[in-house]
């Protein structure tokens, strides 16, 4: 609820293992030493993670927390006093003994609502930085009327406490021109919460960056990008992992490799294979069944019965055409 009419003022109610590695002259060097998998970095969990600077705050999607629930109380109090300020200055000019106190009051009644709505309201415009103009337009639309009916039903019954008035009759003298400036309220806080949001999804980052393994060999350790892994092959107690013009050797397990490379996107298809998707450059089958998969590197790898289904899934929702 925005300002409330000269008449109620004067009624006071004026709101993130063992290795190896195969050199060129095909000799295998290695210094057991445990095999990590270096994580990259991650934002804060909105839920925990107390933000303690405005980069920070905007970085982790605004969480409702200090110092951002801070911000919008700042901006409240700022309208509370631009609001009440103008309208005690215009009234004094008919009413030289006004009191700028029951002006104060009377729009702190209405804004309240806003105390907690500037914060949610500027959340949502935030979540909806990277959504298409009609999911966003929806949203807005559905939580603006859900907010302006929270309002109003709030209104009703905060000016009619102390009078005679019922709610429904508070709210015919009231006006729908005392609801204007809530309506200004949710587009301009949503709007600027669209523009302030980074363009740059930290959920996106996290899903390209997705870490890297450490491999420690001959004094020295060597950080290979996952993404830079093409595939894995069992080889003893070692992984084979497949790179583009080499191979690196970690002494772990398949199953704990893929529990490592599994958010990755890494799909197991065979009980000594593991492989990502996106660098399988060719599939060779019999019939329908996949048998042979070939990765970017020319690495050929076998395909059993009962990761085939699996494969072929992966494989084609990665065809656009």
């Amino acid at each position: 609820m925005a300002c409330p009419c000269n008449s109620c003022v004067k009624r006071s109610l004026d709101t993130e293992r063992h290795a190896g590695v195969i050199t060129d002259s095909g000799q295998y060097e290695s210094h057991c030493s445990p095999v990590t998998l270096s994580q990259p970095y991650r934002q804060p969990d909105n839920t925990v993670a107390l933000v303690d600077d405005l980069r920070e705050v905007r970085l982790a999607g605004f969480p409702l927390r200090l110092p951002f629930l801070a911000m919008t109380t700042l901006a409240w109090v700022a309208c509370l006093l631009v609001f009440s300020g103008a309208s005690w200055i215009d009234a004094v000019r008919a009413y030289p003994e006004a009191s700028y106190g029951r002006y104060l009051r009377g729009w702190s009644i209405g804004l309240l609502p806003w105390l907690i709505l500037f914060p949610l309201v500027f959340k949502l415009g935030a979540r909806h930085v990277n959504s298409s103009v009609r999911q966003t337009f929806r949203s807005a639309l559905t939580a603006g009327f859900i907010s302006m009916i929270a309002v109003t039903a709030y209104a009703a019954i905060a000016f009619s406490i102390g009078t005679d008035l019922t709610p429904i009759e508070t709210l015919a003298d009231l006006g729908m021109r005392a609801f204007l400036w809530d309506i200004v309220f949710f587009v301009m806080t949503f709007l600027i919460g669209r523009q302030m949001r980074p363009v740059q999804d930290p959920l996106e980052f996290r899903e390209r960056d997705l870490g890297s393994v450490a491999v420690k060999s001959s004094g020295r350790v060597e950080y290979i990008p996952v993404r830079d892994i093409l595939g894995a092959t069992a080889q003893g107690n070692y992984i084979a992992l497949h790179l583009e013009d080499r191979d690196v050797l970690h002494r772990t397990t398949m199953a704990q490799l893929e529990d490592a490379l599994g958010n990755a996107g890494f799909v197991r298809i065979h009980r000594s294979h593991l492989v990502n998707p996106a660098c399988i450059s060719m599939a060779r089958s019999r019939g329908e069944s996949f048998r042979i998969v070939e990765l970017t590197n020319g690495t050929q790898l076998p395909v059993s019965d009962r990761y085939r289904n699996e494969v072929r899934a992966q494989l084609d929702q990665r065809v656009l055409a």
